[in-house]
């Protein structure tokens, strides 16, 4: 442990920090959108009956729907839902 602590505070010239917006209205929508896509997903998709089948599903298919969303909306569509205001050095 003492190692790696030395080598963080002997190594100051990767401390940043950044500003960034969120855009909370479009963040709630893509989050809603990931949900119910999720859950119609995992609805069709499984054919058990069991809970974790379900969950598992939905966890995979919100953090795909999520990202693609996120990637859609910042890329594609330049309206972005997160953006890096300034970088600035962080003591």
């Amino acid at each position: 442990m003492l190692p790696l602590r030395l080598l963080a505070e002997a190594d100051h010239g990767w401390h940043y920090a950044a500003w960034v917006s969120v855009d909370l209205r479009l963040l709630v929508f893509v989050v809603l959108i990931a949900a119910l896509a999720s859950a119609g997903v995992s609805a069709i998709v499984v054919k058990s009956r069991q809970l974790r089948d379900y969950l598992a599903t939905f966890v995979i298919a919100f953090a795909l729907i999520f990202a693609m969303a996120l990637l859609v909306f910042n890329e594609i569509a330049h309206h972005p839902v997160f953006v890096v205001e300034a970088f600035f050095p962080f003591p």
